[in-house]
């Protein structure tokens, strides 16, 4: 049975400080006048004034408080959130499982305190995902089902906004994933049908008028991440599918994500990286279904697309993932297309060329 697989951005190096306070100490200090004798035969024309004893200046406790607030938010969800997707790389993998058991114990030190916070949600989740991308998948969905836990703690009106459901999708999504890696496919599909409903009505309300964007639309950040989580919903549900001898269910999943992305037509970055994703999946299932016209047809497609992302968006995460699935699939392009179509030309299909400008990418099969 083939499992399908997670990609995971290149990102930078991390460190997580698991708990720092910093007291400032209140020094009273007393200065004592000495007394000053009157001359009896000059009086100076000008005194000299004594200043007055410096009143001591409270530590601003709410301006430290904010400062390791702001520290713990870029060492632990930036950067290292960043070391964990790289838990792979050879370099970073010690670290990140000596990271994940400090995470471990500066969350057991803040239980209480962050009972029904949404801190204890953020800091479930990133242990979740770190344990995840190390492949322990069973302590991963412990972890996860933790962080479903903190999230069913927050008050209904807090889990009801569109960022808090947005987590809990990605709950659904991360312990299906190690489900599925474990051989439980049942229970991973349950989730990832969940997770694709919860993206389904997140993104429902923002959705254009007809699901196509037009071109002289500014696309919002709320569209944009919405439409991203439903489309990468689809490929995760159509790939389990996949993997668990149902082909055809599989299909039919993926064709909604490439259908949904299609009609569109108009994309940011991020939703032209999950139709990348989309084709490639496709492809992979033609390919086990022994389908060679069809996975040509979506290799070459996503072979495209990745030459436009890298051309077009700004953002160096992207390209180079865009770079690296092109690398990947071109060779596989080649060779189905000399098998294919011996007595033409094969299209041409340069490296693309880093970098370029505007972030909305036009597509279309």
């Amino acid at each position: 049975m083939k499992m399908c697989k997670s990609q995971v951005a290149a990102r930078g190096v991390a460190a997580v400080l698991a708990g720092a306070a910093a007291l400032v100490g209140l020094c009273s200090c007393d200065e004592k006048q000495a007394d000053m004798s009157e001359t009896k035969t000059i009086e100076p024309t000008v005194k000299a004034e004594i200043p007055a004893a410096e009143t001591p200046t409270a530590p601003d406790t709410a301006a430290a408080d904010e400062a390791t607030a702001a520290l713990l938010e870029v060492l632990i969800y930036d950067l290292g959130r960043r070391a964990a997707d790289n838990a792979g790389h050879p370099e970073l993998n010690g670290g990140v499982r000596n990271m994940l058991e400090v995470l471990l114990k500066y969350r057991d030190a803040k239980k209480d305190s962050m009972a029904g916070t949404i801190e204890a949600l953020r800091l479930n989740m990133l242990l979740a995902d770190t344990t995840r991308n190390l492949t322990a998948w069973q302590r991963a969905c412990g972890f996860y089902d933790e962080a479903r836990a903190a999230y069913e703690a927050l008050p209904q009106e807090v889990r009801e906004l569109p960022e808090n459901k947005s987590q809990l999708s990605s709950i659904c999504n991360g312990k299906a994933f190690c489900l599925m890696r474990s051989g439980d496919m049942e229970q991973a599909l349950e989730l990832y049908g969940e997770a694709l409903v919860i993206d389904n009505d997140l993104y429902t309300p923002l959705a254009p008028e007809g699901g196509t964007i037009p071109q002289e639309a500014t696309v919002s950040p709320e569209l944009s991440k919405a439409a991203e989580a439903l489309l990468s919903s689809y490929r995760c549900l159509g790939e389990c599918q996949l993997a668990a001898d149902d082909p055809e269910e599989g299909r039919v999943t993926l064709k909604r994500g490439i259908d949904m992305a299609v009609t569109l037509n108009r994309l940011t970055p991020g939703m032209h990286m999950q139709y990348i994703r989309l084709l490639v999946s496709m492809g992979n299932l033609e390919s086990i279904c022994g389908n060679e016209q069809e996975v040509y047809r979506n290799w070459l497609k996503a072979l495209e697309m990745c030459q436009l992302l890298v051309k077009s968006t700004p953002d160096p995460v992207l390209r180079n993932r865009a770079s690296a699935a092109f690398q990947g699939l071109l060779p596989h392009v080649k060779a189905l297309h000399e098998r294919l179509n011996p007595t033409e030309p094969a299209p041409e299909q340069p490296a693309p060329e880093q970098p370029a400008a505007a972030p909305q990418l036009p597509v279309g099969l």
